[in-house]
């Protein structure tokens, strides 16, 4: 019984390694992705200016928000996870791919099918920073003594 719980325990802290480093990666994947698309909005002719100012907005939030996903992603590797942690990265790619995704796919690509979401990926944002916030006062999560050799 002992056993099993100590295994159980391994591979869910295997796992939140896994998504750690996941989510690491994806944020540094969203950050080049956000730059080598503010070049291409920089060289398009043609874009109004209203479409350039929804663009810029969208991938300046979307490179602030690939900090905090590395932020939040050092959080959880180093202190493990929590509640508020967990929210906290939800909340952020939700809001990377509902509202900046969302915004430069309308406006380089012409997909209007997930417009609807651009507010609620706001609001996602909002979420993840208010749930990183909350996270510092919720209990940490025990560590074991293998993880400090």
């Amino acid at each position: 019984m002992f056993m099993r719980k100590i295994i159980t325990l391994n591979r869910g802290c295997l796992l939140m390694k896994i998504a750690s480093l996941g989510l690491f990666v994806f944020a540094c994947v969203t950050g080049a992705f956000s730059v080598l698309t503010a070049a291409y909005v920089a060289h398009q002719p043609g874009l109004d200016e209203a479409a350039l100012r929804a663009l810029q907005s969208a991938l300046q939030l979307q490179q602030f928000h690939a900090l905090a996903l590395l932020l939040t992603a050092w959080m959880l590797l180093h202190n493990g996870f929590n509640a508020g942690r967990g929210l906290a990265a939800a909340g952020f790619v939700a809001g990377i791919f509902c509202f900046s995704f969302n915004i430069e796919l309308r406006h380089l690509a012409g997909v209007e099918l997930f417009r609807p979401l651009t507010p609620y990926g706001g609001m996602a944002f909002v979420l993840g920073w208010l749930a990183l916030a909350l996270s510092v006062f919720q209990r940490q999560p025990s560590r074991d003594n293998s993880d400090s050799r």
